[in-house]
């Protein structure tokens, strides 16, 4: 009996392991002509990173399509791979593209892509109105530097309270921002958007910081930070990380 029970503790410690729970990032080939990288999958109502890539084959078979990172048709979850002019890597919880410029790596990520979600709400339907599915959701388009709905854009100075069109940015929602590593500002304070575009078009490194402090909220928030650092030709986009105080 006792080795019994000894065998099952040492099962669910193995079962239970971190190393299981986090698979390993492999190193992988990928066609470096024609790879691209999608960002707000929204699976799950999470943050998703994935690279997609045709695989050349031989007339008269087809290319070989490949997905890998978190979608449904991926092998490998976590991954990195390096090409001539630029390389990825996404642990799970951060995604890391570098480029020979900010500009360069903006163009390996898909078009519709570069609006990062901020925040996710599921699916649903108007009942009584129209059948088709919709989201409630915000965004941060890092090509832009739009602060979106999944309609419309929130002009600089702008305070959204008493506008229905923003009723998707919630009041516990919290958007701070730094340049070149400087002081916290707020982007996104108590539904008022701030004058940010300048500080960011003008800074070298852009760093944005999301939370909602609304509990209800926490599960479906999909991206906590974004890094830009635009000499290095560098964004990171963590899915986790702790709001500065400063």
């Amino acid at each position: 009996m006792k080795g019994f029970l000894l065998a099952s503790a040492t099962a669910l410690v193995f079962y239970s392991s971190p190393a299981l729970a986090n698979p390993p990032v492999k190193d992988i080939n990928v066609a470096c002509d024609n790879v691209k990288l999608s960002i707000n999958t929204v699976m799950n109502d999470r943050f998703n990173f994935s690279a997609y890539w045709n695989e050349p084959t031989s007339f008269p078979n087809p290319p070989k399509y490949v997905e890998v990172g978190d979608t449904i048709r991926s092998s490998i979850s976590r991954f990195k791979f390096k090409c001539p002019n630029f390389s990825v890597s996404y642990d799970g919880n951060i995604a890391e593209i570098k480029a020979d410029s900010y500009e360069k790596a903006l163009e390996y990520i898909g078009q519709h892509n570069k609006e990062l979600n901020l925040y996710f709400h599921g699916w649903y339907t108007y009942p009584n109105i129209k059948r088709d599915f919709n989201s409630v959701n915000y965004s941060f388009d890092i090509e832009s530097l739009n602060l979106k709905t999944s309609i419309y854009t929130a002009l600089e100075g702008k305070d959204l309270s008493g506008d229905i069109k923003f009723f998707e940015i919630p009041k516990t929602a919290i958007i701070g921002y730094k340049i070149d590593n400087g002081q916290l500002k707020p982007l996104l304070y108590d539904r008022k958007v701030s004058y940010y575009k300048d500080d960011m078009q003008n800074a070298n490194i852009i760093d944005v910081f999301h939370k909602n402090n609304d509990d209800k909220f926490k599960l479906d928030e999909v991206i906590q930070r974004i890094h830009i650092d635009k000499p290095k030709g560098l964004i990171r986009i963590y899915r986790n990380h702790p709001f500065p105080k400063s």
